[in-house]
Order: C-alpha cells, then structure tokens, then sequence
C-alpha cells in the first residue's frame, strides 16, 4: 500500500469515526493494521470500532453478533478491557457462564477495584453453583464499598449464594448511609419473606420504621410487617405459628390504623396496596381474615378516593367490564379466553380492561372478540375513575388476589354489580364483591361458608378450555430428564408445596427404588433455595440423597413442559392446592395424575376432572395412600396405558363443552337484574 493510499484511508477512518459509521471505519482500519501491524494506534482504534459495534448488536439483543464483535476487539487489543467485560456480560445472558466466567476474571485480575466486573464475575460464579468463589468477591465489593447502586446488587447476590446474614448487615448499612437506598430496601424486605427468612424480612422493616419520620411510609412499613408471609414454610409447626401470628398481626394491624387514621394521613392510595397472595397456600380456611382484611382495604381505600355515582343513561345493552391483568398466554388466559370470546356473542356490550399493558397473541386475539378495550396504566386513583368511566353494568374479575393493582379496583363500587371468578380460588374477603363463580364438582358440600361473596357455580370445567398444541413425544436426556428411572411429575410452583406433600415425597422413593421426583425450580430463586433446604433434610432424615432422587428443571416455554410432560410417568397431585392448569396440560399429554381431594376448591380440582373422565380409580381418600397409588400406576404398564387411552377420549367432552358459559351468561344475566 503506497502512502496516497494509506493517507486516503486514514482520511477516511477519521471522517467514518466522526459520524459513527463504525464498520465503515473497520474496513480501512483492517487494511491499514494489515500493512502496519506494529502500529499500535491503529490496533487500539480498530479494538474501539468492534467495541462500538458489539455494544450496538448487544443494544438490539443481537447477542450472537455482539460476541463476534467483541471479540473482534479483544483480538485487536487484548487489553481492551470493556469489551472484555461487555463480552462476558454477554456470554452470561447467553447462558454460558464457564466462558463468562474466563473474561471477567482477566477484567476483575486487572482491575480488582472495578466493583461492575467484581459483581458481574460472582454472578456468573453463581450461575456455575460456585457460591463459595461468588461469597469472597461479594463480601469484598461489601468491605470496600461502593455505589448505592453496586451496594445494592451485592447484598442481593450475597443473598443468591446464602450469605444471608452478610446480605442483611450489608442491607441495614444502606438504610442507615444511604437515605436514598429506602425504595430498595423495602423490596429486599420482600425478597427476604420470599427466601422465607420473615425474621429477617421485619428486621429490616423495623429500621426502615425507626428511620422515617413520614406517617405514610410507617404505614406502608407496618402493612408489610403484619401482612408479609414466607413463600416457603419449614414444616408444618412453623406454618402454624406463622398462620396464628399473622391473624395476630393482622388484627392489631385494622386495631392501629382505623379508616378515620388513614384520612388523616392521607397516604397515597398506593401506599395500601397488598394482595395476601400467599394466605392461601396454607391449606386453611381464609374466610376470616379475607373479610377482615378485605374490609379493612377497602373502608380505607374509599377514605382516600372521591364518590362514585353508580348511574347511567340507558343503553341497548348490558356493557359487562371483564378486568384482569391476565389477558395473554398464562393459565388465566387459557381458562377464561372463552369466557370472553362467548359473553361477547352473548348479547353483551363486553369491553376488555387491562391492568397493566403487557401484550401477546391471546391478547389481541381476545381484543379482537370484545366490543371495546381499556388499559389502565396509571395510580389506584386514575385508574377507578377510569373503570367507573365506563359505566358498566356488571365488572367480572376471572381472578382476585393475584394483582394488587387489580385486588384495589375491586375494594371499590365501581359498578352496580361485581363479581370474580376462581382464577385464585379462594374468597376475596370484599364487602364490594357481591358474587363468586366456581365449579359446582370441584366445591365441597358446605362451599358457601367459605366464601364471603355469594356463591354461584357453573358445570364441569367452568370453561371451554384453550387446549395446547401437543408436541410429539421426546427422548428423556434432551431436555434434561434422566433416560433411566421412574419418572413422578411435581409441576406445581414450589411456594404451591405444602410441607404436608413432603411425606409423601419421601415415601414414593422409599417405595420405588428407581423413583425419580420431578420439580420445576420456578423463577423465585429464595423458594427454591428454602425448598431444597426443607426437603432436603426431610429426605436426609429418611437415609435418602435429594440429589439422587429429584431433578429440578428451569423454567421452559410451553412446548418444552408439555414435553416433560410426556416424558413423565405418573403426575403426582399437591395437597391442599390441587392442580389446574397444569392437570389440564398432564391429561392433554395423557398423562396419569393421582389424587387426594382437599376440603375447599383449591384443592379440588383434579378430582373433579378425573371423575368426568371416568378416571375415578385415580382418586385416593387419604394422603397416605397417594404414594401407593403412584408407584403401583408407574410400574403397571398396562394398566398405566388403558388409563392414558381413556383420558385421551374423553378429555374432548370435558375441556370443549360450552354448557359451563350458557351457565355463566345466565348468572351473570340473573346478578344485573336483581337490584
């Protein structure tokens, strides 16, 4: 290359880096090195370029072109230590945190004060299970300190890798240096009750109360200090006394803060926001304290919030208001789409409301079946006034309890009649909500004392059901099954597990020497951990290794866990929370599921659908007797395919008939005319 061209290039380098046009500059840098590789200038403006565009590809979530291009950069400057950093951040999110791992600890080697590489090193160490290596950088990141922001990613990790009492101390430093780090404090309060360390969770809370002079945020402090629950309870004792010292809390908590105090303090709606989303898991009746809290949200919502009038012009039609954050692809939106798409040929002005405005295919899917839509995006306050713009004669919720965003709505009269489904199958407690629809086979005889609403139920599913797209049936080890062995299902989320299922657990291995438990790990990282804790020393109790007898699998798409599915031998009903959603994805895979009814809905569920599937001889009447049931289906072949071939025909006449929304349209029809 001759020194015109080597000039012209040069220019044009310039010119390229001027307005950014990065890979332009790449091509004249790439010549230019070629002929001067010694030229180290050139070596460290080409490694910039390649950063450059790697950040762009990482920008668009390009990941595989971003790994190239960083290390496109490295290999033109070895020491350029962001796309060294950038290229393991990338690795990381990709999965793959061995190679993650390498770059960050040449950046964290270089630069042990760089607190970024430091904490983004220890989490891909805890991605690896290499808590001890993620514990000694993190508990350095915390001595040397830090950023608010560093600060508060680190206690989290030290939480990740079951440091917890350093994650805590390393929490209540922040609330007492750094004012601004309060927001943040109150979600790692939150994220403690989900690591089921409640002790924890209100130690905090008590400095975060000690340190506040506002009445509002006391307030917001002293709801999550009576109402906060674990996600995971170590056995049946500590579930009682936390059940006991709630209802406790609670009462002192409606006792401390009256409707009238709330006007005083006048806090901003959202200051009330709570859902007890957990309460129901304990296997207990919740009437009581529904009502209690349900209530007490509500009388102290309407202190905060104008008069709404409850009057409308005429209109030729009912407008019925269906209101849910739940309206796409998730168990909500498989049982209730059909509610929606057949109430709106129904004679009903129906209008979809959005909590919230994630989107997806069932989304637009059920958009383009209503008469109209609404999203509510904004506080409480906006939000009501919004919902009771819409003058609705009825307001149907599928689901309360599982959104406090929504549950708030609902405190209020927004509308002449109200009503909520079972989408969380346990009473609201609201004095607003005149009406709970369930399934008639699915409740027990003395169902109406459990609720506060009055009670309505529909026939058999209560739904013409959104049925999955089947896959075909996968080899084992692909997605993470063991090719040998017993395979026993446990899809429920780990917070659903009761510790009673916990001798049963136990027992199928005991049974069955081959047996293999199969959970899923769920997105919650605290209830695994303290699921694995509890059962762990369970089984250990029993001379068994849980490692040898269950396999955790990540959380997959739909696909992938109706493969497990279909992998599986037997699906082993939960106590006290029966299956729904995931029973319908076991049947669909024709798939045994064994069963021992609870006392209230939720744990009805399977039940009711193995007795429309002539699959009654899966029913057991005591707990004891599920882990017999399971291994003798498990290892009686042939009788173990009769029942998959009978599920198969007769699960059509269960999830597809449209008797349940006749019965819904004549109830809801039947709430508008009573005054």
């Amino acid at each position: 290359m001759n020194a015109t061209d080597a000039q012209a290039r040069v220019l044009r380098v310039n010119a390229a880096l001027q307005s950014e046009r990065w890979r332009d500059a790449i091509a004249d840098l790439q010549v230019l090195v070629a002929a001067q590789p010694a030229q180290a200038k050139l070596r460290n403006t080409l490694s910039v370029c390649w950063l450059r565009v790697g950040n762009a590809e990482k920008a668009r979530k390009a990941l595989e072109e971003a790994v190239a291009a960083y290390r496109h950069a490295i290999e033109a400057n070895a020491s350029n230590l962001d796309a060294r950093f950038n290229l393991g951040v990338v690795l990381l999110e990709r999965g793959d945190a061995g190679s993650a791992c390498a770059e960050l600890r040449r950046v964290v080697a270089d630069h042990p004060a760089d607190n970024a590489a430091a904490l983004k090193l220890a989490e891909a160490h805890l991605a690896l299970g290499n808590k001890p290596a993620a514990t000694a950088l993190l508990e350095s990141v915390a001595s040397t300190g830090g950023t608010r922001e560093e600060l508060q990613l680190c206690s989290r990790l030290l939480l990740e890798s079951s440091s917890r009492e350093a994650a805590k101390v390393l929490a209540l430093r922040l609330i007492a240096e750094r004012p601004e780090a309060r927001p943040w404090a109150h979600e790692f309060a939150r994220q403690l009750r989900k690591d089921s360390d409640l002790a924890g969770s209100r130690e905090i809370l008590a400095a975060l109360r000690q340190s506040t002079t506002s009445d509002a945020e006391r307030l917001r402090i002293d709801i999550a200090d009576a109402l906060g629950l674990p996600s995971i309870y170590a056995d049946r004792g500590d579930l009682e006394a936390t059940r006991a010292s709630y209802r406790t809390r609670l009462a002192a908590l409606v006792d401390a803060y009256p409707p009238r105090r709330i006007a005083a303090i006048a806090p901003p709606p959202e200051t009330l926001l709570w859902d007890n989303f957990h309460l129901a898991y304990q296997g207990e009746d919740d009437r009581e304290p529904q009502r209690i809290f349900g209530g007490w949200l509500s009388d102290s919502l309407q202190m905060l919030m104008p008069t709404f009038p409850l009057t409308h012009a005429p209109r030729a039609r009912l407008r019925l208001a269906m209101v849910s954050s739940r309206f796409h692809d998730c168990t909500a939106g498989a049982y209730f789409a059909s509610w929606v798409e057949f109430l709106a040929t129904s004679g009903w002005e129906l209008i979809l409301v959005h909590v919230g405005g994630y989107r997806d295919h069932l989304t637009e899917r059920l958009a383009r079946a209503a008469h109209g839509e609404l999203t509510l995006n904004s506080g409480v306050a906006e939000n009501a006034l919004r919902l009771h713009a819409l003058g609705a004669d009825l307001i149907l919720y599928p689901e309360l309890g599982m959104d406090y965003r929504t549950l708030a709505l609902a405190a209020l009269r927004l509308a002449p009649h109200q009503a909520c489904a079972w989408g969380h199958p346990v009473t609201s407690g609201l004095p607003t909500i005149d009406a709970f629809i369930s399934c008639a086979e699915m409740e027990p005889a003395d169902a109406q004392s459990q609720y506060t609403e009055r009670l309505f139920t529909l026939p058999a599913l209560g739904t013409r059901y959104l049925s999955p797209e089947i896959p075909a049936r996968p080899a084992r080890s692909p997605i993470g099954l063991p090719e040998s062995g017993t395979l026993y299902l446990v899809p429920q989320s780990l917070f659903k597990l009761h510790p009673d299922n916990d001798d049963i657990f136990v027992d199928i291995v005991r049974r069955d020497a081959d047996a293999r438990l199969v959970f899923f790990s769920g997105a919650d990282d605290g209830a695994q951990r303290a699921f694995h804790e509890r059962l762990g020393r369970r089984f250990a109790e029993s001379g068994f290794a849980l490692a040898e007898r269950a396999v955790f699998l990540p959380m997959r798409g739909r696909a992938d866990y109706l493969r497990v599915n279909l992998a599986c031998d037997v699906m082993l009903d939960s106590l006290h929370w029966s299956g729904g959603n995931t029973s319908l994805d076991a049947l669909h895979c024709g798939l045994p599921i064994v069963t021992c009814p609870g006392r209230f809905m939720r744990g009805r569920q399977s039940m009711a659908m193995l007795r429309h599937l002539d699959c009654a001889e899966l029913i057991v009447e005591q707990p004891q007797q599920l882990a017999e049931l399971a291994v003798e289906i498990a290892r009686d072949r042939s009788r173990h395919d009769a029942l998959a071939a009978k599920i198969r025909t007769n699960l059509l006449a269960l999830t597809q008939s449209e008797a349940p929304l006749h019965a819904l349209d004549a109830i809801l029809k039947k709430l508008v005319a009573e005054s």
